[in-house]
């Protein structure tokens, strides 16, 4: 069981440009230090937007029951839609080219590979930060599974997996404060999930109530 209280009591950390810890400084308004921030140059970094595609009854179906369960055949979901298993598949290949569908994943339980803690780490780059330089740097640390940019007080929220205190302390003291040009952190150690990702289910379930029902009264047909 993972205790916060073990781990120092200032998560508050600032660092001078060679990477050691000092005190915190007041901080400056988000308007006065947007102006001269290095993350100006993020824009490059972050991912645009796609264009909204236009999905029909049948698109919204597809997508639902493949997000429910992605090993789902092509002959179970053209039963599911009362297409034909082919025009099923052209539909499928649609929406991967419009990248609406990116991939096909696993979801792994971090808990079972040894990995059971989350922490949070919302990150300040100084105004001489080189943002390439602490990208590579983050990149590198296999631990990481999420780097997003925020608005606020803070410049970018850093999400890493961790085995125990031990582990959270090395993460800190040896891969993370010695990065040139973090200002500030802070480190918030998740105590469990609440929800979990499920928007894209939600969004669609309006529309295909009734076929999760036909593709699982008809998933026996396919190993008949």
């Amino acid at each position: 069981m993972l205790d916060p209280t073990v781990i120092d009591e200032d998560h508050h950390h600032d660092q001078t440009r060679n990477g050691m810890a000092r005190s915190s400084s007041p901080e400056e308004p988000p308007e006065v230090r947007a102006k001269r921030s290095p993350m100006s140059n993020m824009t490059r970094e972050v991912e645009k937007p796609h264009p909204v595609v236009e999905l029909d009854e049948i698109d919204r179906r597809i997508l639902f029951l493949l997000s429910d369960d992605p090993r789902v055949s092509q002959r179970q979901l053209a039963r599911a839609v009362g297409m034909s298993p082919p025009a099923v598949g052209e539909r499928i290949a649609r929406l991967e080219r419009q990248q609406v569908i990116r991939g096909y994943t696993t979801v792994v339980d971090w808990s079972a590979l040894g990995y059971p803690g989350l922490v949070y780490i919302p990150m300040t780059l100084a105004t001489d930060a080189d943002l390439g330089e602490i990208l590579t740097e983050l990149r590198s640390i296999s631990e990481l599974t999420e780097l997003v940019v925020v608005t606020g007080s803070f410049d970018m929220i850093a999400r890493f997996r961790i085995r125990d205190h031990a582990h959270l302390q090395a993460l800190l003291l040896d891969r993370i404060w010695p990065i040139r040009g973090l200002q500030r952190i802070e480190t918030f150690l998740s105590l469990g999930e609440v929800i979990r990702e499920r928007a894209v289910r939600e969004l669609l379930e309006g529309s295909v109530d009734d076929a999760a029902e036909d593709v699982e009264d008809h998933s026996g047909d396919d190993a008949a």
